[in-house]
């Protein structure tokens, strides 16, 4: 398997991606909101996860609802994107923080495992749903 690197989409804002780059992860950490990527608040969902199929980075986001939109489904798709939604949209920083390090080692032995494109839902649990796209 290649270097990772996990691109945080603009629901994450920039508290939980800039605190992983901070402790050193075994893997690059990309964000809707870094002052490198300059991506436009506005930015279409189907052209950031464009750039991560380009980049071979791995989506994560908040929204459970990619594979109901169609734009968006068809974009993990097209650009052969592996992708995530952890749960804690709500929560405060922290908590998603909790979460993503709990998902941390069942996303990666998906990584090595499954090849994109795919969407797995990421329950307060750590059950991992395989979502059809």
């Amino acid at each position: 398997m290649d270097a990772l690197t996990f691109y945080f989409d603009r629901n994450f804002g920039k508290r939980l991606p800039e605190a992983l780059a901070l402790v050193k992860p075994p893997f690059a950490v990309e964000y809707h909101h870094s002052k490198k990527n300059n991506f436009p608040q506005n930015m279409a969902d189907d052209a950031w996860l464009a750039i991560c199929g380009k980049n071979k980075w791995v989506a994560f986001s908040h929204d459970k609802k990619f594979d109901s939109i169609a734009i968006e489904a068809a974009a993990i798709k097209e650009h052969s994107v592996a992708a995530f939604a952890l749960c804690g949209a709500t929560l405060d920083s922290w908590f998603k923080l909790y979460y993503f390090v709990r998902a941390y080692a069942k996303a990666t032995e998906i990584l090595k495992t499954h090849k994109p494109p795919f969407l797995y839902r990421i329950s307060p649990t750590m059950k991992f749903q395989h979502v059809t796209l």
